[in-house]
């Protein structure tokens, strides 16, 4: 058991420098993988991102915190169009990247007293392998939704 856990602690640092590390990714490249997940994430994965963002507090009006105002029954699928067709892709860290998509005639949620129109999903590719980023449809399934949230 030791030897083992000594091979995984050896093992975690590399495991991250093969990861596509979303600094160094074109945004168009980041868009496309989004689009690509949105077609492709499994129930599961979506079931543990609305974990998340529930866990997050981000379902429930808290004062200074943002959450979403819009009937949690259309959450998922205005996820998705969030993820598909982004209006914008930042690296957050290492392998994390937020993609944020703005619904003009729409409020999706609040802060305080200020509505908000866009929605912000956060992603780790940290399971996506950098040599295979653009061939990347075989690793979706370990890509992790990390959170959702109203935004500006």
């Amino acid at each position: 058991m030791r030897r083992f856990a000594l091979f995984i602690i050896l093992l975690t640092p590399s495991l991250t420098t093969h990861a596509l590390d979303t600094r160094q990714t074109p945004p168009e490249q980041l868009l496309e993988l989004g689009g690509q997940l949105a077609a492709h994430a499994g129930s599961s994965q979506w079931q543990q991102l609305w974990q998340r963002t529930r866990a997050a507090g981000h379902l429930k009006a808290k004062p200074g915190h943002p959450y979403f105002t819009i009937p949690q029954p259309q959450l998922p699928d205005l996820a998705r169009q969030t993820l598909a067709h982004a209006d914008h892709v930042e690296a957050l860290d290492i392998t994390l990247a937020r993609y944020r998509r703005t619904f003009p005639d729409r409020v999706i949620g609040m802060l305080d007293d200020q509505p908000l129109n866009s929605i912000c999903l956060v992603i780790d590719w940290r399971t996506l392998p950098e040599a295979h980023a653009k061939k990347s449809v075989a690793y979706l399934k370990g890509t992790s939704l990390l959170n959702s949230y109203p935004c500006q």
